[in-house]
């Protein structure tokens, strides 16, 4: 059963976040409050794991829903609901849209995870009341998205806001698309435990983990506040991009990475005003507030309005 808190009348929908590690599945309802969760890792194939997911969330519910809304970590072909390109999650089956659809007797979305988050956020997050806002999520790998004049901006093919893969150090280290030099192989989850393993922080370095790295500066360990400060230097050259592309009133940073804080933010603030403030008065840069939540709650808000409900 849903929680008391539930509102009859109010439209119900199935939200999936796919990250590269875990994903969180909740029942959503059109205020964008969450009523129901569960977290799967996805250490194996992502599909399935989403399929059984959703049957969980639907079979613990008496109210009928009538949708799904999946934010996929992955280049997302949109509206097919295809994953065309995935560096950082393997999903076995890559039609997730047919998967899910040809699994339950539902409306389908398959949304891009960050675009998700960026919708989330504008709802019912630090966005809220802003038309024109990046999101940049900084977690496995770097995603993003962008809303533009207060609608979410897909581009041709669904692919726009793949900011994780802008080359901003020519030859550098090598990113899980293939490519050196990427936003993502620069500033990401992935990028700092790369850094911190290669500097043999922590009392194993051959388990690093970003957490512990967070933990670790939070601790004053010297080290591991010169890796964040690293990494929110060129996190906050790849922020100066997209200001200059996109002129935004606002720039939200979420995923695990941003848990970090101040230790991540304060030097890409520094590296932005540096770099656009002497032309202009850079944008706001905030930290997410909905959390891991963003994905799950912005999908389910762009599945209810694709088919028309709330």
């Amino acid at each position: 059963m849903l929680e008391p808190a539930y509102t009859p009348g109010v439209a119900l929908t199935v939200g999936v976040d796919v990250g590269g590690t875990k994903l969180l599945a909740a029942i959503v309802d059109g205020s964008g409050k969450i009523l129901r969760r569960l977290v799967k890792e996805t250490s194996g194939a992502a599909t399935p794991a989403v399929v059984q997911a959703i049957g969980e969330l639907l079979s613990s519910s008496s109210e009928k829903i009538p949708s799904v809304g999946v934010a996929a970590a992955a280049y997302i072909a949109y509206p097919e609901g295809r994953v065309a390109f995935s560096p950082n999650v393997d999903y076995g089956e890559p039609d997730l849209k047919a998967a899910v659809a040809g699994a339950f007797d539902l409306d389908v979305v398959v949304e891009n995870d960050a675009n998700a988050a960026a919708w989330g956020e504008k709802l019912y997050g630090a966005a809220r009341g802003v038309d024109d806002m990046v999101m940049v999520t900084v977690g496995t790998g770097i995603g993003g998205g962008i809303v533009t004049g207060g609608r979410l901006y897909r581009g041709a093919e669904g692919f726009a806001g793949e900011f994780g893969h802008m080359t901003i150090l020519e030859g550098g280290p090598q990113c899980a698309c293939g490519e050196r030099g990427c936003f993502e192989a620069m500033a990401s989850g992935t990028a700092i435990e790369r850094m911190a393993g290669d500097r043999k922080i922590g009392p194993d370095p051959a388990v690093i983990t970003g957490e512990l790295v967070h933990e670790l500066a939070r601790n004053g360990d010297q080290a591991a506040v010169d890796v964040l400060s690293e990494a929110g230097r060129w996190l906050g050259i790849g922020l100066s991009n997209l200001i200059n592309l996109f002129d935004p009133a606002l720039i939200v940073i979420g995923g695990g990475a941003s848990r970090a804080g101040d230790a991540l933010l304060s030097p890409a603030r520094t590296e932005v005003k540096r770099r656009i403030g002497p032309r202009r008065q850079p944008p706001r840069i905030v930290a997410a507030e909905l959390g891991n939540e963003a994905g799950a709650i912005g999908v389910a808000a762009l599945t209810n309005e694709e088919f028309e409900r709330g």
